[in-house]
């Protein structure tokens, strides 16, 4: 009987000593981010923004959707605090593509149309202050 008490004992002990371990400080610290990404003549962009932490911090990546201009992270998904870099990739749905296509027709002289710009890298510093909105604009 004895050994069944240490045993038991051994275990409860060893799983109080793990589970103490994996408290709030051993946790990496998440921020509900949300905001808009606008281009630069206004119009909304749409796509995908990834927060990556900035070269030589910690930190995970943490990426969502870009829905008419808005995103939105959660504590679960979201980036930590501190400098970033971030990466806006933009998409063109197949019918604004295709009406693009048809408003630029290039005459024989012309030259075609430049294709729109699909990636912007930008900065921001993130602080874990209860405010998370990060509202950004892209350059041309």
């Amino acid at each position: 009987m004895y050994c069944t008490q240490f045993g038991l004992m051994s275990i409860l002990l060893g799983s109080a000593l793990l589970l103490g371990g994996c408290g709030k400080g051993n946790r990496i610290e998440r921020l509900p981010v949300s905001g808009s990404v606008s281009a630069p003549d206004g119009d909304l962009v749409s796509g995908s923004i990834t927060f990556l932490p900035a070269e030589g911090r910690p930190g995970p990546a943490a990426t969502a959707n870009l829905v008419d201009g808005r995103y939105r992270f959660d504590r679960s998904n979201g980036p930590t605090a501190g400098p970033h870099r971030v990466i806006v990739n933009r998409i063109i749905s197949k019918r604004e593509g295709l009406e693009n296509r048809n408003a630029k027709q290039p005459t024989e002289s012309a030259k075609p149309p430049a294709d729109p710009k699909m990636q912007w890298t930008l900065s921001a510093d993130l602080t874990d202050d209860g405010i998370h909105k990060c509202n950004l604009t892209l350059s041309p």
